[in-house]
């Protein structure tokens, strides 16, 4: 059933989407200032190719898609913003900087609290993905066949 009728001015699903995230802003930022809680731990999942996402090149042609971290007992420099966070991981032993847009986030899992969201990939963020490679590379056109000093 879509939550948008022809009649209606209101997008509800527009707006769930918009308060999950203030969510996971409001939850991270909590953790940002108080720590983890008891045995609380988070799984979050997001798009690496996201326009404005920050990772090593390392950890991006590892997943240049999506990947999900998990944020439990060894994570640095939590920073919650309005449109992002920023966060210090580590992988394989290498300290590294994330920074992840909220619209890029695909999933949060709280296991410890069996609390899980869903994000849609496309249908909000299909705007904002780059990267994004042709299959039949020959409809490509090279804009030097255009120039006249070729």
């Amino acid at each position: 059933m879509d939550n948008k009728s022809e009649d209606s001015n209101i997008d509800y699903d527009s707006l769930t989407i918009t308060a999950m995230r203030n969510l996971v802003k409001e939850v991270l930022d909590n953790v940002s200032k108080n720590g983890l809680p008891n045995k609380h731990h988070f799984y979050i999942g997001f798009i690496t190719n996201y326009k404005d996402v920050e990772i090593s090149d390392t950890i991006l042609k590892k997943y240049p898609n999506e990947m999900t971290i998990v944020i439990e007992n060894f994570f640095w420099k939590l920073l919650v913003e309005d449109k992002y966070f920023s966060i210090n991981l580590s992988f394989d032993g290498v300290k590294s900087k994330l920074v992840i847009p909220f619209n890029a986030l695909t999933s949060f899992s709280d296991p410890h609290a069996n609390f899980h969201l869903k994000f849609p990939k496309l249908d909000y963020n299909k705007n904002e993905i780059i990267n994004i490679q042709p299959k039949d590379k020959k409809n490509i056109i090279n804009i030097k066949d255009f120039k006249k000093d070729k």
